[in-house]
């Protein structure tokens, strides 16, 4: 019996061991790749910010260039493009700055649609080469700026996606590891007392329920009990989940960024070539021989007749 108690003992001591070294080093590790993981949203959306505001000084460039010309269309869209850009670079919280990058992106398309309808209403305008070269340098900025936005979408849903895990979820729950713990055995201390709670008063019933059949009474009502976690302060997540942002702009890839695409026989031979100044597509079997027939029989088509003579 005393070696039983003493292996019972040095489990007991090994789990709570295991628990002391194992959950420190998982709190510390989980920070380390939370602030790891808000860091890349940080250069993500450092990048689109940096994007935004260039197209944003092209924008408000293009309202005076109109005006000599004699179109004052868009002048609000062109405010809106100013304040902006300016509570774009002056929010120095994360959320905020995804929620004004998103409302940037969509007063500078608003922007890119004042530019168009322009060279619809005078023919001249659109004839002019810096009215076109314009549209050039916007394209390819809006083309890089569509794979910024998709990267730093990707940044957010991977932050989102890692801190709603479980037990990722449980040990950012809390700044502090002390505040972890509290809100750990706070809730399992509370979790216990609502178990013994319901146990006690399912038990009183069944007795009265008894009674009530021996006597041959009508049984109690069965208590009725709704699940109440228990209420832990808190102090405050490490890493909250972010809003995944939505963004609007919508243009073909940057020429470097198509994949290669592999030709066969399903393709037609007009396919036209993803990438800018290079050779038209090549069928790879375009000069592949006939496929093999097998010979079929054909029945005689003389006779040959002998006789004796």
């Amino acid at each position: 019996m005393l070696n039983s108690l003493k292996t019972s003992v040095s489990v007991l001591l090994g789990l709570v061991l295991g628990c002391l070294i194992v959950v420190p080093t998982a709190w510390y590790g989980v920070r380390i790749g939370a602030d790891s993981l808000r860091q890349n949203v940080w250069n993500r959306l450092s990048a689109v910010q940096d994007r935004q505001q260039a197209m944003a000084d092209q924008a408000l460039k293009l309202q005076p260039m109109l005006q000599r010309y004699g179109v004052f269309d868009g002048k609000d869209v062109f405010k809106d493009v100013e304040n902006e850009r300016s509570l774009l670079a002056g929010d120095a919280s994360l959320e905020g700055k995804l929620e004004h990058a998103q409302r940037l992106e969509e007063a500078l398309l608003r922007s890119e649609r004042v530019w168009v309808q322009s060279g619809k209403k005078k023919a001249r305008l659109a004839s002019e080469q810096p009215w076109n070269d314009y549209g050039r340098v916007w394209e390819r900025q809006k083309r890089l700026l569509v794979v910024e936005e998709s990267e730093l979408v990707d940044a957010v849903d991977e932050l989102d996606g890692i801190t709603a895990r479980w037990p990722v979820s449980v040990l950012l729950a809390h700044k502090t590891f002390a505040g972890m713990t509290g809100g750990i055995l706070g809730s399992a201390s509370g979790d216990a007392v609502f178990l013994a709670r319901v146990g006690l008063d399912w038990l009183g019933y069944e007795l009265r329920r008894m009674a009530a059949l021996v006597g041959q009474q009508t049984p109690p009502p069965p208590p009725v009990w709704g699940w109440k976690p228990a209420v832990v302060p808190s102090d405050g997540g490490y890493v909250e989940s972010l809003p995944t942002p939505i963004f609007l702009a919508d243009a073909p890839l940057p020429e470097g960024d198509y994949q290669e695409i592999q030709y066969s026989q399903t393709v037609p031979a007009n396919y036209a070539n993803v990438e800018l100044n290079q050779d038209k597509a090549v069928l790879e079997n375009s000069g592949a021989p006939a496929a093999f027939k097998a010979p079929t029989p054909k029945p005689q088509t003389t006779v040959v007749y002998s006789a004796p003579n």
